[in-house]
């Protein structure tokens, strides 16, 4: 496997490939999120129980969706990143934390503005928030460690052990509704099936769709700008990746 991911995961072929896939992605998320934002605001009917102010969901749930799933792409970049030593997968993993930063920040904003009108609060210390905000700080932690070591190397084999251990917490908030009695509602979405209308899911899975091309197409960008932070006294990468 290391071999095959040496030989097709080359930085310059990384790096191009981000080069014309960025901004695609980019057009086709905003699209995406002005059709999904335009029938969240105007084409879905008011919840029964909460009125209009439920409408937040379309931005809460996917962004809270997208927060979980990029940690655990985190972690298994840093477990194949200590296994292989495959330099490809600490760029993917550094790229991505700010995203992870941006995307947990807007749940727990959202989680607290759809939270006063329903729950008369902005903020309390149950199980889903609070482990939703400790992922929040495990972002941060990522972030900063990540230039708290003056060798790459070391900073590497941190964070990736620093990723892989705080993987812990996902399972966590998946199930902190169903472990112990928490303000927020259990789960709409189970292996039994779905509690939401089909209108409704079929907008949310419209706008976590949204998110994920204007989250990859930031992610993009992001790997490019650390390939040329780590390769930047290597001529011929700089030569490749400048045509």
């Amino acid at each position: 496997m290391y071999k095959y991911v040496a030989k097709y995961l080359m930085l310059e072929k990384v790096y191009k490939f981000c080069e014309v896939t960025s901004f695609p992605s980019l057009l086709i998320g905003l699209v995406l999120f002005a059709l999904g934002a335009f029938q969240a605001l105007f084409i879905a009917s008011a919840d029964v129980q909460q009125d209009e102010v439920y409408r937040i969901i379309y931005i809460h749930v996917p962004s809270a969706i997208l927060s979980e799933l990029i940690y655990i792409f985190l972690a298994i970049c840093g477990l194949i990143f200590l296994v292989w030593k495959t330099k490809i997968s600490t760029i993917f993993l550094n790229s991505a934390v700010p995203i992870g930063i941006a995307l947990t920040s807007l749940v727990l904003i959202t989680g607290s503005l759809w939270g006063k009108p329903t729950w008369g609060t902005y903020w309390v210390w149950d199980a889903r928030i609070t482990s939703t905000f400790i992922l929040l700080l495990q972002y941060i932690g990522l972030y900063v460690l990540r230039t708290s070591f003056n060798s790459i190397s070391t900073s590497d084999t941190v964070i990736s052990i620093f990723a892989i251990i705080g993987a812990i917490n996902i399972p966590i908030i998946k199930f902190s509704v169903n472990w112990w009695n928490t303000l927020h509602q259990g789960p709409s979405i189970t292996s039994s099936g779905s509690t939401i209308a089909g209108e409704f899911l079929t907008i949310l899975i419209l706008m976590v769709i949204s998110l994920l091309f204007l989250s990859y197409a930031i992610f993009a960008r992001n790997i490019q700008s650390e390939i040329l932070l780590r390769t930047r006294q290597s001529k011929r990468l700089q030569g490749e990746i400048n045509g």
